[in-house]
């Protein structure tokens, strides 16, 4: 009787803190659970990736996909098929997250990277057009939201340029530094290009300012080229200085490295075909497959070689 008595007095204290943990500790528990369980169901390749840019000088970073609205207004003309814009913003999208290491670094906004124009530039640049071209080139950033090129699983250079010779240029041939996906193709943009071959004329005072010589017409008129092996001067050489058909390009400000020169009389013509160092997608090209029937994804496929399309994720 002595021990029955004993449990009845702690009966009613078991009750009130089983009542207790049900009623406080289980929900706490639950809920524990619940919260447990959804963290594990994130995935972290499934959630939006919020990637910006840093363009140098720009006070505030942009998202990706803006800044790549304002490349591909800035570097392609507007009124390109929806293919060759939707080609190029491919392209922007993946040369800005490689070159910037996904937007860790910035990028300047010029010929030697990637030109880009914000929505104030474009509507100066395209006026009453601003509406229409605005809306054609959001259009084919979205529609290829997120795409990049990837070749053994890394983004590439996607290097592209205006107009070819007919071939793109090597890697190699450009920069020495030999890629596997920027390998010469054939390019017909000369089917479409007004452009595509351009004379300049110089007289021997322009000549000799721009090269830094005292050179003479006949001189000039003995000059050397080299070609490599897309058609484009390696080398030049003008009596007894010897530049490189990049060097040649640039103190002579000329359209491309593929040039003819000719004197004719007191002046010195030089004729150049396509424009751009050649490497990579030409815009011209891409266009000019694009009215043939060209798919964006068959463009991109043509000029960067053996190199596949996928959508970025935040897992990189």
């Amino acid at each position: 009787m002595k021990n029955i008595n004993y449990m009845s007095r702690w009966i009613p204290i078991i009750l009130i803190g089983a009542f207790i943990l049900v009623l406080f500790i289980m929900p706490l528990l639950f809920r524990s659970q619940v919260q447990s369980s959804t963290t594990v169901e994130l995935d972290p390749e499934q959630k939006t990736c919020e990637i910006f840019i840093k363009i140098a000088d720009e006070e505030n970073p942009i998202t990706l996909e803006e800044y790549v609205v304002g490349v591909v207004a800035a570097e392609m003309p507007a009124n390109f098929h929806p293919e060759a814009l939707k080609a190029q913003a491919i392209a922007a999208r993946t040369y800005v997250l490689q070159s910037t290491n996904y937007g860790e670094t910035e990028i300047e906004p010029t010929v030697a990277r990637q030109v880009y124009y914000d929505q104030t530039v474009r509507q100066n640049n395209w006026q009453s057009a601003f509406s229409e071209n605005e809306q054609k080139i959001r259009e084919a950033v979205k529609s290829t939201e997120g795409e990049v090129i990837v070749y053994n699983e890394e983004l590439i250079t996607a290097m592209f340029h205006s107009m070819s010779n007919g071939m793109t240029e090597s890697a190699k041939n450009y920069s020495g530094n030999d890629l596997p996906y920027l390998q010469p193709v054939a390019s017909t943009d000369f089917q479409y290009a007004t452009n595509y071959e351009v004379t300049e004329t110089f007289t021997i005072e322009e000549w000799n300012a721009k090269l830094g010589g005292s050179f003479t017409l006949s001189q000039v008129d003995q000059l050397k080229l080299t070609r490599n092996d897309t058609g484009r001067v390696d080398k030049v050489t003008l009596k007894d200085k010897v530049w490189t058909g990049r060097d040649f390009r640039t103190l002579l400000d000329l359209r491309s490295t593929d040039f003819n020169i000719d004197v004719n009389g007191e002046t010195i013509v030089v004729t150049t075909e396509g424009y751009g160092h050649g490497v990579g997608m030409s815009q011209y090209g891409a266009d000019a497959m694009a009215k043939q029937g060209s798919s964006a994804h068959h463009i991109i496929n043509h000029y960067y070689k053996n190199t596949k399309i996928e959508k970025i994720s935040c897992s990189w």
